[in-house]
Protein backbone atom coordinates (compact mmCIF):
# COMPACT_ATOMS: atom_id res chain seq x y z
CA UNK A 1 0.00 0.00 0.00
CA UNK A 2 0.81 2.93 -1.01
CA UNK A 3 1.71 5.60 2.48
CA UNK A 4 0.13 8.75 0.69
CA UNK A 5 -3.56 7.07 0.10
CA UNK A 6 -5.96 7.08 2.25
CA UNK A 7 -8.37 5.08 0.48
CA UNK A 8 -10.21 1.77 2.23
CA UNK A 9 -8.28 -1.25 1.70
CA UNK A 10 -10.80 -2.77 4.09
CA UNK A 11 -13.72 -2.42 2.19
CA UNK A 12 -12.60 -3.47 -1.09
CA UNK A 13 -10.93 -6.40 0.55
CA UNK A 14 -14.79 -7.05 2.01
CA UNK A 15 -15.72 -7.13 -1.60
CA UNK A 16 -13.24 -9.82 -2.84
CA UNK A 17 -14.52 -11.58 0.38
CA UNK A 18 -17.90 -11.29 -0.79
CA UNK A 19 -17.68 -11.80 -4.75
CA UNK A 20 -15.59 -15.23 -3.28
CA UNK A 21 -18.73 -16.82 -1.78
CA UNK A 22 -32.80 3.40 7.96
CA UNK A 23 -28.41 3.84 8.54
CA UNK A 24 -29.03 6.04 10.93
CA UNK A 25 -32.03 7.06 13.74
CA UNK A 26 -31.25 9.94 15.68
CA UNK A 27 -28.30 11.37 16.62
CA UNK A 28 -27.24 12.35 19.77
CA UNK A 29 -24.72 14.83 20.41
CA UNK A 30 -21.74 14.53 22.22
CA UNK A 31 -18.93 16.59 23.85
CA UNK A 32 -16.37 17.80 21.42
CA UNK A 33 -13.17 15.27 21.29
CA UNK A 34 -11.05 18.05 18.92
CA UNK A 35 -9.90 15.56 16.23
CA UNK A 36 -10.25 19.18 13.87
CA UNK A 37 -7.58 21.23 15.25
CA UNK A 38 -4.81 18.52 14.74
CA UNK A 39 -2.91 18.02 11.88
CA UNK A 40 -4.32 15.68 9.10
CA UNK A 41 -2.10 12.95 9.71
CA UNK A 42 -2.92 13.02 13.34
CA UNK A 43 -6.92 13.09 12.63
CA UNK A 44 -6.24 9.49 10.56
CA UNK A 45 -3.84 8.15 13.11
CA UNK A 46 -6.51 9.05 15.88
CA UNK A 47 -9.62 7.89 13.76
CA UNK A 48 -7.58 4.49 13.11
CA UNK A 49 -6.62 3.48 16.47
CA UNK A 50 -10.56 4.25 17.62
CA UNK A 51 -12.22 2.40 14.69
CA UNK A 52 -10.31 -0.48 15.54
CA UNK A 53 -11.02 -0.43 19.07
CA UNK A 54 -14.54 -0.42 18.32
CA UNK A 55 -16.26 -3.84 19.32
CA UNK A 56 -19.06 -3.74 16.46
CA UNK A 57 -19.78 -1.08 13.70
CA UNK A 58 -21.90 -1.40 10.33
CA UNK A 59 -20.88 -1.55 7.24
CA UNK A 60 -22.69 -0.23 4.54
CA UNK A 61 -22.45 1.22 1.14
CA UNK A 62 -20.65 0.18 -2.06
CA UNK A 63 -16.68 -1.44 -2.81
CA UNK A 64 -15.53 -2.70 -6.40
CA UNK A 65 -13.96 -6.14 -6.81
CA UNK A 66 -12.52 -6.74 -10.52
CA UNK A 67 -15.48 -6.00 -12.54
CA UNK A 68 -18.23 -6.39 -9.80
CA UNK A 69 -19.64 -3.68 -7.60
CA UNK A 70 -20.55 -5.34 -4.08
CA UNK A 71 -23.07 -3.37 -2.09
CA UNK A 72 -23.23 -3.92 1.21
CA UNK A 73 -25.21 -3.11 4.71
CA UNK A 74 -23.28 -5.18 7.42
CA UNK A 75 -23.80 -4.83 10.86
CA UNK A 76 -20.11 -7.07 12.33
CA UNK A 77 -18.49 -7.68 15.76
CA UNK A 78 -15.05 -8.43 17.16
CA UNK A 79 -16.74 -11.81 18.28
CA UNK A 80 -17.23 -13.02 14.75
CA UNK A 81 -21.41 -12.52 14.59
CA UNK A 82 -23.39 -10.66 11.83
CA UNK A 83 -26.16 -9.29 10.41
CA UNK A 84 -26.83 -7.94 7.18
CA UNK A 85 -27.38 -8.15 3.07
CA UNK A 86 -24.84 -8.33 0.45
CA UNK A 87 -25.32 -7.63 -3.37
CA UNK A 88 -22.66 -9.17 -5.58
CA UNK A 89 -24.25 -7.75 -8.58
CA UNK A 90 -27.15 -5.27 -9.73
CA UNK A 91 -30.41 -6.88 -8.51
CA UNK A 92 -28.61 -10.13 -6.66
CA UNK A 93 -29.28 -9.43 -3.20
CA UNK A 94 -28.68 -12.38 -0.15
CA UNK A 95 -28.94 -12.10 3.62
CA UNK A 96 -25.98 -13.06 5.96
CA UNK A 97 -26.47 -13.85 9.99
CA UNK A 98 -23.31 -15.38 11.06
CA UNK A 99 -23.59 -16.45 15.13
CA UNK A 100 -20.85 -18.78 16.89
CA UNK A 101 -19.36 -21.44 15.04
CA UNK A 102 -21.93 -21.18 12.17
CA UNK A 103 -23.17 -19.03 9.54
CA UNK A 104 -26.51 -18.65 7.21
CA UNK A 105 -26.60 -17.65 3.91
CA UNK A 106 -30.15 -16.83 2.23
CA UNK A 107 -30.50 -15.61 -1.42
CA UNK A 108 -32.97 -15.96 -4.07
CA UNK A 109 -32.47 -18.48 -7.12
CA UNK A 110 -30.71 -15.78 -8.88
CA UNK A 111 -28.22 -15.09 -6.46
CA UNK A 112 -27.65 -19.07 -6.73
CA UNK A 113 -27.17 -18.94 -10.45
CA UNK A 114 -24.93 -16.40 -10.01
CA UNK A 115 -22.98 -18.70 -7.27
CA UNK A 116 -23.12 -21.04 -10.08
CA UNK A 117 -24.46 -23.20 -8.71
CA UNK A 118 -26.74 -25.71 -11.01
CA UNK A 119 -29.59 -23.56 -12.66
CA UNK A 120 -31.98 -26.98 -12.29
CA UNK A 121 -33.12 -28.12 -9.32
CA UNK A 122 -30.47 -27.03 -6.77
CA UNK A 123 -30.93 -23.53 -7.36
CA UNK A 124 -34.82 -24.08 -6.65
CA UNK A 125 -34.57 -25.81 -3.77
CA UNK A 126 -32.04 -23.32 -2.51
CA UNK A 127 -33.69 -20.20 -3.31
CA UNK A 128 -35.39 -18.06 -0.56
CA UNK A 129 -34.30 -20.78 2.51
CA UNK A 130 -31.36 -20.17 4.88
CA UNK A 131 -28.49 -22.53 3.98
CA UNK A 132 -26.73 -23.43 6.86
CA UNK A 133 -22.85 -23.57 6.88
CA UNK A 134 -20.83 -25.04 10.22
CA UNK A 135 -17.32 -24.25 10.37
CA UNK A 136 -14.76 -26.59 8.65
CA UNK A 137 -17.33 -26.17 5.77
CA UNK A 138 -16.16 -25.12 2.45
CA UNK A 139 -17.38 -21.63 2.03
CA UNK A 140 -17.45 -20.83 5.78
CA UNK A 141 -14.41 -19.33 5.49
CA UNK A 142 -15.05 -16.64 3.24
CA UNK A 143 -18.10 -15.80 5.14
CA UNK A 144 -16.34 -15.63 8.26
CA UNK A 145 -13.93 -12.92 6.97
CA UNK A 146 -16.71 -10.82 6.02
CA UNK A 147 -17.96 -11.46 9.09
CA UNK A 148 -15.58 -10.44 11.29
CA UNK A 149 -14.39 -7.13 12.44
CA UNK A 150 -10.87 -7.11 13.14
CA UNK A 151 -10.46 -8.49 10.07
CA UNK A 152 -12.31 -5.48 8.04
CA UNK A 153 -10.46 -3.12 9.54
CA UNK A 154 -6.97 -4.34 9.55
CA UNK A 155 -6.00 -2.87 6.36
CA UNK A 156 -7.79 0.88 7.25
CA UNK A 157 -4.92 3.25 5.49
CA UNK A 158 -1.36 3.66 7.86
CA UNK A 159 -1.66 6.82 8.82
CA UNK A 160 1.97 7.94 7.87
CA UNK A 161 2.80 9.71 4.90
CA UNK A 162 2.98 12.73 3.16
CA UNK A 163 0.61 15.28 1.09
CA UNK A 164 -2.24 14.60 3.21
CA UNK A 165 -5.13 17.70 3.63
CA UNK A 166 -8.09 18.44 6.36
CA UNK A 167 -10.94 20.08 4.83
CA UNK A 168 -13.91 21.75 6.47
CA UNK A 169 -15.89 20.35 9.37
CA UNK A 170 -19.76 19.54 7.96
CA UNK A 171 -22.51 16.48 8.56
CA UNK A 172 -22.28 13.19 7.96
CA UNK A 173 -25.59 11.74 8.42
CA UNK A 174 -26.12 14.10 11.01
CA UNK A 175 -22.95 13.78 12.86
CA UNK A 176 -19.70 16.60 12.63
CA UNK A 177 -17.05 15.44 10.95
CA UNK A 178 -13.95 16.66 9.51
CA UNK A 179 -12.71 15.32 6.28
CA UNK A 180 -9.24 14.24 5.91
CA UNK A 181 -8.01 13.42 1.73
CA UNK A 182 -4.62 12.10 0.28
CA UNK A 183 -3.99 11.61 -3.47
CA UNK A 184 -1.96 8.92 -5.10
CA UNK A 185 -2.10 9.54 -9.23
CA UNK A 186 -5.48 10.01 -10.21
CA UNK A 187 -6.67 7.80 -7.02
CA UNK A 188 -8.18 10.30 -4.52
CA UNK A 189 -8.84 8.56 -1.12
CA UNK A 190 -11.03 10.34 1.47
CA UNK A 191 -11.99 9.73 5.52
CA UNK A 192 -14.50 11.33 7.34
CA UNK A 193 -13.90 11.51 10.61
CA UNK A 194 -16.65 12.41 13.78
CA UNK A 195 -15.65 15.32 16.10
CA UNK A 196 -17.57 14.25 18.54
CA UNK A 197 -17.33 11.68 20.75
CA UNK A 198 -14.89 9.11 20.06
CA UNK A 199 -13.30 10.04 16.47
CA UNK A 200 -14.02 7.30 15.00
CA UNK A 201 -14.63 7.15 11.03
CA UNK A 202 -17.99 7.79 9.91
CA UNK A 203 -17.24 7.54 6.17
CA UNK A 204 -13.95 6.59 3.61
CA UNK A 205 -14.34 6.64 0.21
CA UNK A 206 -11.93 6.55 -3.22
CA UNK A 207 -12.55 7.91 -6.48
CA UNK A 208 -11.15 8.71 -10.08
CA UNK A 209 -9.46 4.93 -9.81
CA UNK A 210 -10.71 1.57 -11.29
CA UNK A 211 -12.38 0.25 -8.38
CA UNK A 212 -14.00 2.49 -6.21
CA UNK A 213 -15.36 2.99 -2.82
CA UNK A 214 -18.20 4.72 -1.05
CA UNK A 215 -18.75 3.33 2.55
CA UNK A 216 -20.29 4.70 5.75
CA UNK A 217 -19.05 3.64 9.04
CA UNK A 218 -22.09 3.80 12.20
CA UNK A 219 -23.24 2.10 14.83
CA UNK A 220 -20.23 1.94 16.64
CA UNK A 221 -20.29 -0.59 19.73
CA UNK A 222 -23.62 -1.40 19.18
CA UNK A 223 -24.56 -5.17 20.18
CA UNK A 224 -24.82 -7.09 16.48
CA UNK A 225 -28.29 -8.80 17.04
CA UNK A 226 -27.35 -11.96 15.09
CA UNK A 227 -29.97 -14.78 16.12
CA UNK A 228 -29.49 -18.32 14.17
CA UNK A 229 -33.07 -18.92 12.33
CA UNK A 230 -35.57 -21.10 13.22
CA UNK A 231 -34.31 -24.95 12.64
CA UNK A 232 -37.81 -25.54 10.70
CA UNK A 233 -36.26 -22.73 8.25
CA UNK A 234 -32.84 -23.61 7.95
CA UNK A 235 -31.62 -26.09 5.16
CA UNK A 236 -28.47 -28.50 6.17
CA UNK A 237 -26.24 -29.53 3.45
CA UNK A 238 -26.96 -32.62 3.70
CA UNK A 239 -30.60 -32.35 2.29
CA UNK A 240 -29.04 -31.27 -0.64
CA UNK A 241 -27.43 -34.77 -1.30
Amino acid sequence: MRRKRVAPAAPVACAAALAAVGLVGGVVAQDPNGVEDLPPNEIVEKAVDATKSADSLRLKGVATSGPDEVRMDLAVSKKGDCKGTISPREGITAEIIKVGDAAYLKGDEAFWKDREVDAGEAASLLADQWLKLPAGQKGFGGLAEVCDADNLLKDVPDPAGEGLTKGKVHEVDGRPAVPVSGKDGDVTGRMEVATEGEPYILRISETGGDEPVDVRMTDYNKPVDAKAPHPDDVLELGDLE
